[in-house]
């Protein structure tokens, strides 16, 4: 038996849920048994012969000598990572008390995506949060910090600034500090123009690893064009001063629609030669401004294309290549060989079969599953991308919002419509569910710009969108 075969039999026995309900249950101070047993790891204060952490001891041993991974990386880099201990603990308290499932389902999410503010110093054609004067009814410093609180007390691994511009917040980096002093990862999404070296580098003192910039074209003026006069100049000095801090990591995030695909392969390459660390590719969602270009759309087949070059250029590791369309981890799966890297979701990627059978776990799309979006006044919807609310967390109870029946459905990939339901990679993928949204306002819609769904995207582009109808008519 393999050992990924092992392990799914492990955790899917009753009694290995009961102990890991047990392990993970909050004691009096906030902390649980498990997380306990993480720091002393970390702090190389703990044996296999102490009785109360014998058994993780020992299995933290086994799966350290499998990967081959040193004892000082566990115990350093990953262990000794505060955010890393929250999503362990969250991971394994979500196998306890909803057991071993596909993809994995989780009491609270891993990941949260802030839109934290409505203010935003440029009018780009595709915001899907149509951002631009600061919101009259958003959170005050003392509630966004005890929203900060809520996510912490659940172990929420992640939290990723957005906007709006985050930058034009004065409380941004308040609350980001803040965050980072409760143990969680932090990272911002940012349209890169108010990125000077101070700027960048209070963000470090902040707490932030990872400054993401928008560029959508290595042509200036179409950039510009885009997102305004002298957008792309004041982009690229600011991912210029994020590369030069060696102590965040710097990604470049490019929307990729048919007005830009075939700058795609340049803008990588330009990238690379900048030294940025990581690229992103984002689905086009036809949601905010962006209702007003669904003509632009990827068909398919460009899509497919798409998907071929990010998982070429992963398996180059000249540049880490991440996307938020789920059929990146089907790709990287049909496209390489069995020990290729994998993309297994949004933000994580590695190679091997181990990382193929986790991708079953952790792939696709995780809204509603594993990662949900606060807006700048504290209402909850399931992705950014996705306007349904689902909840406030200034009146609501937390857990209350994170199983609302539109998180619930999002969960079950076989309640579907069309090949995502009966897809052989929908534990990799899902398809993206905020593409069903924003072009047939049903969640269980299959996903139009797969090349399995390929009957949907034509019954779209015959009745809903004859201008995105005509205009796809020319692509083979």
């Amino acid at each position: 038996m393999a050992d990924a075969e092992k392990i799914e039999r492990l955790l899917a026995r009753p009694d290995v849920q009961r102990l890991f309900r047990w392990m993970t249950a909050k004691r009096p101070g906030g902390r649980c048994w498990l997380e306990a047993f993480f720091e002393a790891y970390a702090d190389g204060g703990v044996r296999w012969y102490q009785p109360q952490f014998a058994l993780p001891y020992l299995l933290t041993e086994y799966i350290r000598r499998k990967t081959g991974a040193r004892r000082e990386t566990i115990a350093g880099r990953v262990l000794g990572n505060p955010a890393t201990r929250h999503g362990l603990v969250a991971t394994v308290r979500s196998v306890g008390h909803l057991g071993l499932t596909r993809p994995q389902n989780f009491v609270a999410p891993l990941m949260v995506v802030w839109n934290f503010t409505q203010a935003c110093n440029l009018t780009c054609k595709h915001c899907y949060q149509e951002a631009g004067r600061r919101a009259d009814d958003e959170l005050t410093l003392d509630e966004q910090k005890r929203l900060v609180d809520t996510l912490a007390d659940r172990d929420v691994a992640m939290i990723a600034f957005s906007g709006g511009e985050p930058l034009m917040s004065p409380a941004f980096l308040p609350v980001a500090r803040y965050a980072a002093r409760r143990g969680i990862h932090l990272t911002v999404a940012t349209n890169g123009t108010l990125c000077t070296p101070e700027k960048v580098q209070a963000m470090v003192d902040a707490g932030l690893r990872y400054v993401e910039i928008s560029l959508d074209s290595v042509d200036p003026a179409r950039h510009n064009a885009f997102r305004g006069p002298k957008a792309w100049e004041r982009a690229v000095e600011g991912i210029r001063n994020v590369v030069a801090n060696p102590n965040v990591k710097c990604g470049v995030a490019m929307t990729v629609t048919r007005w830009n695909l075939e700058e795609m392969e340049p803008m990588l390459e330009w990238c690379i030669g900048e030294g940025v660390d990581t690229f992103y590719a984002f689905n086009f969602i036809p949601t905010g401004r962006g209702r007003d270009m669904v003509d632009q759309d990827l068909a398919p087949a460009e899509r497919e294309r798409m998907l071929s070059i990010l998982q070429r250029y992963l398996v180059d590791g000249r540049i880490s290549i991440m996307s938020s369309a789920p059929q990146y981890g089907r790709a990287c799966i049909e496209l390489g060989d069995p020990n290729a890297p994998v993309n297994t979701g949004h933000y994580g990627y590695g190679g091997g079969k181990m990382t193929r059978v986790l991708a079953k776990y952790v792939g696709g799309c995780g809204a509603g599953r594993c990662y949900m979006a606060v807006q700048p006044n504290g209402d909850v919807t399931p992705c950014v991308f996705m306007p349904i609310r689902v909840g406030g967390l200034q009146t609501d109870a937390f857990e209350t919002i994170w199983n609302h029946p539109v998180m619930r459905l999002l969960r079950d990939r076989d309640d579907r419509t069309g090949h995502c339901r009966t897809c052989d990679f929908k534990y990799h993928c899902g398809g993206c569910r905020a593409r069903s949204w924003g072009y047939f306002s049903d969640l269980r819609e299959p996903d139009p710009g797969c090349r399995f769904n390929q009957a949907a995207w034509d019954r779209l582009m015959r009745r809903a969108h004859p201008a995105a109808a005509a205009a796809a008519s020319s692509v083979t």
